[in-house]
This record gives C-alpha cells, structure tokens and sequence, in this order.
C-alpha cells in the first residue's frame, strides 16, 4: 500500500514537470507565432506606405520615390502611420509599443546612385531608336577633336585646275555680323515660344553645380591660338556616351526640348537645353545649345574643308589678296579662312537641325551648301532648309546632337533631371502641404518597433524598397 503512494506521487511530479514543458513549449510557439506575424504584420504595413509613391513622377518618369516628408509631418508621419496599419494588421492582443524609422536611403545619397539605378531600369524598355548605338554609327566614330597636325600640317598647293572665283571676299565680315545679332536668335524659327519661368537651382536637388564648362567659337577668326584652343574642346565625347548610354536614352524620352515636346504642360519647354546648359530660363539655355552646336558643326566642317583641294586652292588665293602686304602671314590667314567658312556652313547647318532636318556629322562635296560668301545669301539657303528634299536622312537631328553635349555632362545632369522632376511635379500639387522636395525623397526605407504581446515584449525589424 506504501509503495502504491510513492508510485502516485512520483507519476504526479512527472505529470507537473511535463506539464510544465508542454505550457512553456506552448508559450514559446505562441511568443514565436507572435513574432513571426509581427514581422509578417510590418511588412504589410511597410508594403503599404511605400504604396505612397508619387503618382506623377511615376507615370511621367518612371521613377519611384517616397516623399519622407509627406503634408508636411516629416519622418513622424511615416512612422506614425506605420504605426496605425500595423495595429490593424495585428488586433487588439498586440500593442505597439514605439516605431521608429531608420536606414533610409535616399535619391541624393551616394551621387545620386538610386536614381542612376532607376534611370538604368527605365532606360531599358524606353525607345531603341533613341540609343546611343544609333548615334555611333551615324557619326561613323568620329567625336576626336581637331589636332595641331590638321590644322597645320596640309599646306596643300593650289589646283591647277581650279582658279579664284571671281568676287571671293574675305567671309569672316559675314560672321562678324551675324556673331553682334546673335546666331541663336537669328535662326530661331518663327513658331518656337520660350516660357517665362525662371529657374532657382539653388533651391532645387543641383544646388546649382556648374558642371563641364560651355564653348564656342569666336566668329571674328582674327587668332589662329584661340580657334586652336577652341577647336580642342570640341571631341572626346563618344567615351562618355558610351558609358552614359542609359541615362541619355532616359533624357531623349522623358524630357522635352525645342524640336520634340514627350510631355505636355511642364514648366520650362527647352528641358534637355536646361540639363547641358543649367541656365536659369529657356532663352538662356538654347542659345547655350545652339552656340555649341554651331562650333562642333564648325569643327568638322573645317575638318572636311582641310581636306577639299578645291576649297583649299580658293582660300590660299583669296589668303595672298588679303595678305599682299605682308606675305609671310599667308598661312595663318588662310587656315582662319577656312575657319570663317566652315562657320557660315555651320550656321546654315544649325538652322536646318532647329527646323527637324537631319546634318551629316562629316561633310561631302554633296552635302556643302555654302559659298565663301554664303552668309550674305543665307536667305536663299534658309529657304532651301524647309524644302522636303533638305536634310540627310542617315545624318543627325537636333535631338542627337544634344546628345553629344549631354554625354560628358551627365554626372551634373542626373541632379538637373531631379530639378525638372520636382518643378513639374509641384506644378501638379494642390498646396503648400503637398510640396515635394526632392531632396526628402527616398527609394528604401527600414522600421524597428516594439510590439508586446500577452505581457512580453520583443522588438521586429525589417527593411523595404522599390
């Protein structure tokens, strides 16, 4: 009878032991469960916030950015309303003790590496015949810039053949003209409008960066050290398209300029002039644009002009008539003269481009439409420039040559895009409170929260992004 009442109590403190193992196994399963769908509960509600996108910049852009400071509430209010889907996810047997947000990354951070990211996604179903393989092979690989030996190494003789047109005049008269009215406005075409707003990059995500320098020629061609000087900046850009070719399909799709309008009713209308030039209004930027379009069309026409005996025999005669007075400066007048009118073909070759025509990168005996004293007949050109038949359609529109002046320019154009972005955008918002400052804008974002549950609490954490 004793040993039956060891047998009783023993069964019975291994019964309570088990029992005790089954309740804590238990209470360890559901404070597991508990984090488990506390965790799964964040990431809804994270899911749920990023949600919050901006709709325009999306559907404009093709870009995904969460504005940190959203009415205002800055980085309270996406903590705040984490907070509120969280505690719907999980009921009424959590409670929510604190959450923090932390980790964000933002489209500024690390040179703009988010948005380069994006840009690079976007770019690969944008449109392939804005590519950069296409701009390649029109210009055949062509982008280095003149050297010493072109310009002064081909001393060619005069044809024999050829003699001086009668009436040859000396052309840089012509461009010193055109150069006090101002090439830009000169060729702007009738119908092209420029808005009146003004930039303040300084309030915007570039802050005002400077980026790679503009150029141009001097149209009085008086200094064979100065076109030289000039003539070197304008290659080398091939390289720097290569390695930007996403970003620059980006730009030729997503952002206006004079000769094609992608989106209606933004606030600058000249917006690639803008990411090359950075000037403050419309006017400012495309007479940047068309001051270096004009020298690189200078420069390889003056590449070509080297290399045409024909050209070259007149512009020797016509050299040793301006020179007669003082022979040994013959050479150098000469080379200035081929400048001058490579000039005046440049100018009727930009006039073309801002009216939709297409230019060969390098020049032919076939594609020359100017004479030494062609500036004085440009009318008569211009007028050919809106025939049907003006234009080369193997060479390069407007749109392209903004292109070589964007590639090197691309590390400062990726903050300017941002700066188009959050004007346009803000022309959309309905108040102050809905102002987007791109520079509150981030791609991810991460939550720690302090959740308890029946009485014990644990910490979750958990990152998002687009």
């Amino acid at each position: 009878m004793g040993n039956r009442g060891y047998v009783t109590v023993f069964l019975t403190l291994i019964l309570s032991v088990l029992l005790m193992l089954v309740v804590a196994v238990y209470s360890l399963v559901d404070l597991s469960c508990a984090k488990g769908r506390s965790a799964a509960a964040l990431r809804s509600a994270m899911s749920g916030v990023r949600a919050d996108y901006d709709r325009y910049l999306f559907e404009q852009y093709h870009v995904l950015f969460l504005n940190k400071n959203q009415k205002g509430e800055g980085q309270a209010g996406i903590e705040e309303n984490v907070q509120k889907r969280l505690e719907d996810n999980l009921g009424d047997e959590y409670t929510v003790e604190d959450v923090v947000l932390n980790g964000t990354t933002g489209i500024l951070d690390d040179d703009c590496a988010e948005f380069r990211r994006q840009v690079k996604d976007a770019s690969a179903y944008l449109a392939a015949d804005k590519g950069v393989d296409v701009l390649k092979e029109k210009v055949n690989g062509e982008d280095e810039a003149l050297s010493k030996e072109d310009m002064d190494g081909l001393n060619m003789e005069r044809d024999k053949k050829t003699k001086k047109k009668k009436g040859d005049q000396d052309p840089r008269k012509y461009t010193k003209a055109v150069n006090r009215v101002g090439v830009a406005y000169w060729i702007l075409p009738e119908n092209v409008t420029f808005s009146d707003y003004t930039i303040d990059a300084k309030k915007l995500p570039s802050e005002g960066k400077s980026g790679k320098t503009a150029f141009s020629v001097n149209a009085s061609f008086n200094s064979m050290i100065r076109f030289k000087q000039e003539a070197s900046q304008s290659g080398g850009w091939l390289e720097s398209a290569t390695q930007e070719g996403a970003g620059l399909i980006y730009a030729a799709n997503c952002f206006n300029c004079l000769t094609d309008t992608v989106q209606e009713g933004t606030q600058m209308k000249m917006e690639i002039e803008y990411l090359i030039a950075g000037k403050s209004t419309d006017s400012e930027n495309y007479k940047s644009v068309i001051d270096q379009i004009t020298a690189i069309r200078t420069i390889c026409n003056f590449a070509y002009i080297l290399r045409d005996a024909s050209k070259m025999a007149r512009l020797s005669a016509l050299a040793w008539s301006v020179t007669w007075y003082f022979p040994p400066a013959q050479p150098a007048i000469k080379y200035l003269l081929a400048a001058a009118w490579s000039y005046t073909e440049a100018v009727a070759d930009v006039y073309r481009l801002v009216r939709g025509k297409k230019i060969p990168y390098l020049k032919s005996a076939e594609t020359w439409v100017t004479d030494l004293d062609g500036l004085a007949h440009m009318d008569e050109l211009m007028g050919d420039g809106d025939s049907e038949e003006s234009g080369d359609e193997s060479g390069l529109d407007y749109e392209e040559y903004l292109m070589i002046l964007l590639a090197p320019r691309m590390n400062t154009a990726y903050y300017r895009m941002l700066d188009l972005m959050q004007i346009n955008a803000n022309l959309k918002a309905g108040g102050e409170s809905d102002y987007f400052d791109l520079k509150n804008a981030i791609t991810a974002f991460g939550v720690t929260t302090e959740v308890d549950y029946g009485g014990y609490g644990f910490r979750v954490e958990s990152e998002i992004g687009y």
